[in-house]
């Protein structure tokens, strides 16, 4: 998504929590929507700017169980539809993250409007120009032998070496595309400092090249037939 999308931050937004982060800035990512109260946040949304607030529960533990009001936590990422479909009573979305921002009031379901409602404060800092020693970092990195069996390598090599994506948005496709882990995600979506984001990354690469090779270490050594010698 190249075009510039405006955010007028002084409106209330609304919010859609989820069990667990899955969305970064500058990332795409479908969901499916189905409950009433998110149908008609979406139905609503759609009407206006078609913007979201993606939050995540404080306490997912008992996913299944939350209540529409369960606490969530201050990082959201806010999202704008791009594509949207209505299917078997519920909406098919395409969401793009615009930004990440941070929860300072927000409203509970009132009357007609089943949904939570926030207003936010953008979470970046002022804009960073990262130095190009990370981007140059990375790109040696997928050189590694245990790196290049990433599932989307040759994608992660192509925005590598691309010019037109900015270092910033590299490093948040890097990091929803290749970590699964949720509390590393919300970490990333809560930090509000591109540089110190970019060393997170690189540092997760590092320590996940280095589990590969004591995995593989540990399936190549040879067994232990049973067999003692006296």
């Amino acid at each position: 998504m190249t075009e510039s999308v405006a955010v007028q931050f002084k409106q209330q937004f609304p919010i859609l929590p989820l069990p667990e982060t899955i969305l970064l800035p500058h990332t795409i990512m479908p969901l499916s929507v189905f409950e009433p109260r998110y149908k008609q946040l979406v139905d609503h949304a759609l009407d206006g700017s078609g913007q979201i607030a993606l939050a995540t529960y404080i306490d997912d533990s008992s996913a299944p169980n939350l209540e529409p009001n369960s606490p969530i936590r201050k990082a959201v990422c806010l999202a704008q539809a791009i594509q949207h479909e209505k299917a078997g009573g519920g909406f098919h979305l395409m969401l793009y993250g615009l930004c990440r921002a941070t929860i300072m009031s927000e409203e509970s379901p009132t009357g007609d409007v089943l949904y939570r409602r926030a207003t936010l404060h953008p979470l970046e800092k002022a804009k960073e120009e990262l130095d190009d020693i990370y981007r140059t970092e990375l790109l040696h990195m997928l050189f590694r032998p245990n790196l290049s069996r990433l599932e989307n390598h040759g994608s992660i090599l192509d925005w590598v070496n691309e010019p037109s994506l900015t270092d910033e948005a590299l490093f948040e496709l890097v990091g929803c595309t290749v970590f699964d882990d949720a509390e590393l995600r919300y970490a990333l979506l809560s930090e509000p400092s591109s540089e110190v984001r970019s060393k997170r990354v690189l540092s997760e690469l590092a320590n996940l090249d280095r589990m590969l090779t004591i995995v593989d270490k540990h399936i190549t050594e040879p067994k232990d037939s049973g067999i003692t010698l006296n």
